[in-house]
């Protein structure tokens, strides 16, 4: 892959992550806890997806293109999604 399309998707990618973790917010306070806790599992699962089936096979052309925040294992979805991830 291109350099430069790489870093388009990079971009892309982090883009969207940042606005799934921005609903966050104002999703907590519209639903029960219960239903939260399983919107924030969904929204865990597709950022732990973009992660491995996109940001990481371009890390591995690119390695300076991963996110620094990204070198520690992903969390389950269990886990809370992090409150904000810095792009590239």
């Amino acid at each position: 892959m291109d350099r430069k399309v790489a870093e388009q998707i990079v971009a892309l990618v982090n883009g969207q992550i940042d606005q799934l973790i921005s609903t966050l917010g104002p999703v907590e306070q519209v639903l029960s806890p219960e239903e939260f806790v399983a919107y924030k599992r969904g929204i865990a699962k597709v950022i732990a997806t973009y992660d491995v089936e996109i940001i990481d096979r371009i890390a591995q052309e690119y390695p300076d293109l991963k996110p620094a925040d990204d070198d520690a294992d992903e969390p389950d979805a269990d886990e809370d999604v992090p409150a904000s991830r810095s792009p590239n």
